[in-house]
């Protein structure tokens, strides 16, 4: 069962080639070997707090990670970035990454989500691995890594999401097969998003939510409401002081709690439901990576649940928009899409027999996926605020300042269509499917 894809014209242009871009300010003369202090980075112009309002405004999510792409050719590959009361620098090039990553230690410390964080702390909820930092978030993570990242857990909830997989894969033909001409275009947006919130669902409790079916329950198709008006709440909040939205969004907060409340509740009967079987030795069926980690009592039912519950909001999105973008990027480089059909093809005997097997028989099923989150990444930074100083490109940065080392990519557009989809999902590319076995 295969499909071919094709795009609608939308962003024309070929697949960049694997190169790396050219540095920021190549030309410039050499840094001096004297550390700098950190008042000599170069520092973003403007005013602090207008651009806090700037950005806080939707319309300008759109273009911000393209004024910052604007800024790293103006300023250098580093260069300080102040917004309201936080002092931030930007870093590109990947040696600095490495940099940072050397004096990360074991407890690394990362801005939370604030509406999130919001959320839990009114409702007095515990708060999980996405949120946590410092001994808390360690523990956790280390209680976590047995069941969820190591190699024996994947070979357990793997066949869960290759099951889900192939009914989506089934669906979608099906589609396809109605149509008289034999092909089908579509927004295949929200198809994909049912396809992780199942896939999502399933390996953590055990269950189908029945989303990739001809009806699904009002209960799903209520949790699939609350998810998306969660994660679109988020966006909208995420850029504005608390202290001021409060006052200027209090619409958007009520639709923000109540989108979790419901995530919440669903969660929490799914984690009790599973307990209960497990408690009465009656599992009806593998309860997934909850199950287990109730199974091991690790951790509290109140850190599983929470941890839970940051799981599947975390990995709908996450997994949603680079499955899309890859499909878009392959819909519009034909020859990319074939030399992948051609290696699934002739690994498909040897995938059967050994499912663990397929990352290494797919070389360039993994590039292709590799190169999509390079060219879209699912968030726009990644920001670490390291406990001792260090020095970066002959600067010194002292310890409590907030790092922000951003995504690069050899083309502009492609840096403004990571915002389009990240934030302003209105305009997703129409792409073409037809069986073609």
């Amino acid at each position: 069962m295969a499909f071919g894809a094709k795009a609608r014209a939308w962003l024309a242009g070929p697949w960049p080639s694997p190169g790396r871009a050219r540095a920021p300010g190549a030309g410039a003369a050499p840094a001096p070997k004297a550390v700098l202090p950190f008042e000599s980075i170069p520092r973003c112009p403007g005013n602090k707090w207008m651009r806090l309002l700037q950005i806080w405004k939707e319309r300008r999510l759109e273009n911000l990670h393209l004024e910052v792409h604007q800024l790293f050719q103006e300023l250098g590959p580093i260069f300080r970035y102040d917004m309201g009361g936080k002092r931030m620098v930007l870093l590109m090039l990947p040696e600095d990454v490495q940099r940072l990553q050397q004096v990360d230690g074991y407890q690394p410390w990362r801005p939370p989500l604030d509406p999130w964080l919001a959320y839990r702390q009114h409702r007095g909820h515990k708060c999980g691995v996405f949120l946590l930092n410092g001994p808390e978030w360690r523990m956790n993570r280390l209680k976590l890594n047995p069941d969820v990242l190591s190699p024996q857990a994947v070979q357990k909830y793997l066949p869960m999401v290759d099951l889900v997989a192939r009914d989506f894969s089934k669906a979608l033909k099906s589609r396809v097969l109605q149509n008289a001409r034999g092909s089908l275009t579509v927004d295949i947006q929200p198809s994909i998003l049912y396809y992780t919130i199942e896939a999502s669902n399933l390996a953590l409790f055990g269950e189908r939510l029945g989303l990739l079916g001809p009806s699904p329950s009002p209960a799903s198709l209520n949790f699939l409401r609350a998810l998306k008006a969660m994660l679109k709440s988020t966006a909208q909040l995420m850029f504005m002081p608390r202290a001021l939205s409060r006052w200027t969004s209090t619409q958007l907060w009520k639709e923000h709690f109540e989108s979790w409340d419901y995530i919440f509740q669903y969660a929490n009967n799914a984690t009790q439901k599973i307990y209960q079987e497990l408690a009465l030795s009656r599992p009806e069926h593998h309860s997934g990576i909850v199950g287990e980690l109730l199974t091991h009592a690790d951790l509290s039912l109140e850190a599983i649940r929470a941890n839970a519950i940051e799981l599947t909001t975390g990995s709908v999105d996450t997994t949603a928009y680079p499955l899309l973008m890859t499909l878009f990027e392959l819909a519009r480089n034909p020859e990319v899409q074939q030399a992948l059909r051609q290696e699934s093809l002739g690994a498909e005997a040897r995938i059967s027999q050994d499912p663990q097997s397929a990352t290494s028989e797919l070389p360039l099923l993994r590039a292709a996926l590799k190169e999509t989150l390079r060219l879209y990444p699912v968030g726009m930074s990644v920001d670490r605020k390291v406990a001792s100083d260090v020095v970066l490109q002959n600067y010194h940065i002292p310890a409590g300042v907030l790092k922000s080392f951003l995504v690069e990519t050899l083309r502009q557009e492609d840096v403004k269509m990571t915002y389009q989809f990240m934030f302003v999902p209105s305009t997703p590319p129409l792409l073409t499917f037809r069986a073609i076995n």
